[in-house]
C-alpha cells in the first residue's frame, strides 16, 4: 500500500502560537525505558532508577497526536532539554505544554512546541523545546537549489571517536512506533516522500549522544540542544564523536554516518552531577 503525503495544514488548523495541549499525567515505567534505551544503543542500568530525561521527547509527539495534530511527515530540526531535577523511574510528572512559534521559512514553516513536565509539588523537573519543520515540497525544492556550496571540513577534526552502531529497522520501529509518523516505520511512505528507507527520529541519536553523559552516573541537572543535520536511515551505520573543553567538561558531540558526514550535534551548555 502507497500511503499519501500528508495534505498541507495552516497556521489557523492546527499550529497557531500560544495553542495549548492537555495537561496529562506521564509515568515512565521500567520496562519502557529499558526497551527503549536499549533501541537506541544505550545501556538501560547506567540510568538506575532515574528516569531518562530524552525519552520524555517522545511524549512531546504523543501530545501533538492526542491534541489531533498530524505528525506524519514533520520533519524535526532541533530539540532541547534543561533539567532542573531528576524524575524517578515509576514516579507521576504532569505534561504541559504549548505553541511557542510558527512562522515561514525558505523550506516550508518552522514550528516551535514547549512543554513542561511539573512534579506533584509544583516543581518543573524538566523542560523540552521540540523544533521542527512543515515541509513544503515546493519551497524545499527551490531552497535546495540556492543552498551555497562551502569547502567541506573534516568533522572529526578535534573530537575523539568513543562509540560505533548500525541501525536496525526493529530499534527504530520500537522506538518510533508508539509516537506515529509513517515515515519512521513504512517504506511505502518514506519512498512517497522520496527517501530510500524509512528514516530514525533525530531522538534516536540525541537519547544515544545524552547515554554518554551517564556513564558516571546519570547527572542531575543539564542544558543542552541538539541540531540534526542529515536524514539517518533505519540501517544506516553511525558513529559517536566527544569533544572537550580544555577542562575536560563535555561540551560537544558529533553523530556521523558513514560517509562521514554529520548527522546530529549535540551542544552542552551546563552539567551537573551534585
Amino acid at each position: 500500500m502507497v500511503h499519501a503525503a500528508p495534505a498541507p495544514r495552516t497556521k489557523t488548523e492546527e499550529f497557531y502560537p500560544g495553542f495549548r495541549f492537555p495537561e496529562h499525567p506521564v509515568i515512565r515505567t521500567r520496562d519502557y525505558q529499558d526497551s527503549r534505551l536499549r533501541a537506541c544503543g544505550v545501556d538501560p542500568a547506567l540510568y538506575g532508577d532515574q528516569a531518562a530525561a530524552g525519552l520524555f521527547g517522545q511524549d512531546c509527539f504523543k501530545a501533538m497526536r492526542a491534541a489531533g495534530h498530524q505528525v506524519d511527515g514533520l520533519v524535526q530540526t532541533e530539540q532541547r532539554f534543561r533539567q532542573l531535577e531528576p524524575i524517578a523511574v515509576g514516579e507521576t510528572v504532569t505534561q504541559r505544554g504549548w505553541i511557542e512559534a510558527y512562522e515561514e521559512v525558505p523550506r516550508g514553516h518552522r514550528l516551535h512546541r514547549s512543554f513542561e513536565f511539573v512534579l506533584k509539588d509544583g516543581t518543573v523537573a524538566l523542560t523540552a523545546d521540540v523544533i521542527g519543520l512543515v515541509p513544503d515540497k515546493d519551497k524545499w525544492a527551490a531552497a535546495t537549489k540556492k543552498a551555497p556550496q562551502s569547502a567541506p571540513s573534516d568533522p572529526r577534526d578535534g573530537f575523539e571517536l568513543v562509540s560505533e552502531k548500525t541501525m536496525t529497522p526493529e530499534d527504530v520501529t520500537l522506538f518510533s512506533s508508539d509516537v506515529g509518523n509513517l515515515i519512521h516505520f513504512e517504506p511505502d511512505f518514506a519512498a512517497n516522500l522520496g527517501y530510500r528507507a524509512p528514516l530514525a527520529q533525530g531522538l534516536q541519536t540525541m537519547v544515544w549522544m545524552m547515554g554518554k553523559l551517564t556513564e558516571d552516573g546519570p547527572p542531575a541537572s543539564f542544558e543542552l540542544a541538539a541540531s540534526f543535520r542529515r536524514p539517518v536511515f533505519w540501517d544506516d551505520g553511525a558513529s559517536l564523536w566527544l569533544h572537550r573543553a580544555k577542562t575536560g567538561f563535555i561540551d560537544s558531540m558529533r553523530a556521523l554516518n558513514t560517509g562521514g558526514k554529520v548527522t546530529a550535534e549535540l551542544t552542552v551548555s551546563s552539567l551537573s552531577y551534585a
